[in-house]
């Protein structure tokens, strides 16, 4: 609303400066056109050139333009120029004598430059000698007032306002849409995780009762009993895995607590719950570790676990050969001082146009997928972590790496 009412202000201003330039163009065609008329009336001299002192004293009131009066040649005769008053101590004689390759003075080569400039403008108006309409006296040349001059850069600030105003223009209605996707993210992910609440909790409590019964059931087969405790050990860690899912898309949109420590633990949790779930029929994949000494970060446990976890994930589906290989490494980086998790796989990689897209709010390479995973790892490490998530390479055929740094 701002710019507009700045925009219709600066509008109404180029109205009102055109407005008075037409008014003193009007007025300066009259001026010269008095001076031609001059011209041809009188016949002597000194009774023509004290007519226009006249006029050019009466111009230098009424009329802010320059006007340089000159001969066949460019030299100046008189003149109505800002910073140059015109000098009565010059004989005509004198001004007619001026050598052009030498001016006696700088405002008089001044002179000479600006009516030659007029006059390649086509400002000028050619007067004859009296009662010889065919034999050229000099030019009447003139230039821009000081107003038309500001009513040009009114019109270049009018231009760049208007441009400005297309791109805050343009960039106000990404922004809006920008918020109103993450709002929806962030809705969709507190509305899961509130309709998580409910049947996990009630759950947890069918598993325990249902683990009571078991194991009295099984009190006279103790294989049984192990049977049934692994597979209620399992079923537990992954109802536990739900909460901590739950409350991954909780924290989100939040301002969640950061702690101090080892990023280590986390990557580690990570490969080993995902290591006991991977595709075993169609391809092999194996999941190496290196993990180096590095300092401690500050983050949060919960939802970085996600991110790695979300890393991992990518990379196993990302898996496209019989064997395949993902390696998950932690190292420090000193040059940039933070603490990088990489995440590689030996898949298929990504083009040129699916690396741009990556981190895109909806684009996915997955025929399920909706494009969220990266999106939102990208918002934890960033937004809330201070960090940044990468793609350091990625090649159709040779797989991917993804790099994960946080401060130290």
């Amino acid at each position: 609303m701002t710019s507009l009412i700045v925009l219709l202000v600066a509008v109404l201003y180029i109205r009102h400066l055109n407005e008075r330039a037409r008014s003193e163009s009007n007025y300066s065609a009259s001026a010269i056109s008095e001076m031609v008329a001059l011209a041809l009336q009188f016949e002597e001299d000194e009774r023509f050139y004290a007519r226009l002192r006249t006029i050019l004293d009466q111009i230098a009131v009424e009329a802010p333009f320059p006007l340089i009066i000159t001969d066949t040649d460019g030299r100046p005769v008189f003149w109505k120029v800002p910073g140059i008053p015109f000098d009565r101590g010059y004989r005509l004689e004198d001004l007619r004598a001026i050598d052009l390759a030498n001016p006696p003075s700088e405002d008089i080569a001044h002179l000479i430059r600006m009516a030659r400039d007029f006059r390649e403008r086509r400002q000028s108006v050619i007067f004859y000698f009296p009662g010889s309409p065919s034999k050229i006296q000099g030019y009447v040349t003139w230039g821009q007032s000081d107003l038309a001059e500001r009513l040009g850069s009114a019109i270049i600030i009018q231009l760049v306002m208007l441009l400005l105003f297309f791109i805050v223009g343009i960039l106000g209605f990404f922004l809006v849409k920008r918020y109103e996707q993450e709002s929806i993210w962030v809705g969709l992910a507190k509305e899961t995780a509130h309709q998580m609440g409910t049947p996990l909790t009630s759950l947890l409590g069918w598993i325990q009762l249902s683990q009571a019964r078991l194991e009295g059931d099984a009190g006279g087969n103790p294989e049984a009993g192990r049977v049934y405790e692994e597979a209620f050990r399992e079923m537990a860690g992954d109802v536990d895995r739900l909460q901590k899912v739950s409350a991954r898309f909780n924290n989100i949109g939040g301002a969640p607590t950061l702690k101090r420590g080892n990023l280590r633990p986390v990557a580690e949790r990570c490969v080993q719950y995902l290591r006991r779930r991977l595709p075993h029929r169609r391809k092999q994949v194996e999941i190496r570790e290196q993990y180096d000494e590095v300092p401690m970060v500050r983050f949060h446990d919960e939802l970085i676990e996600w991110v790695v976890e979300n890393l991992i994930r990518n990379a196993i589906d990302a898996i496209d050969k019989e064997q395949g290989l993902i390696t998950v490494s932690l190292s420090y980086n000193a040059t940039e001082q933070t603490v990088d998790l990489h995440v590689r796989d030996n898949g298929r990689g990504m083009g040129p146009s699916a690396r741009r897209r990556v981190f895109h709010p909806g684009y996915s390479t997955k025929s399920a997928g909706w494009g969220l995973g990266l999106t939102l790892s990208r918002r934890i490490v960033e937004d809330y972590h201070d960090g940044s998530l990468l793609l350091l390479d990625s090649h159709p055929g040779h797989g991917s790496c993804f790099v994960v740094r946080l401060p130290v």
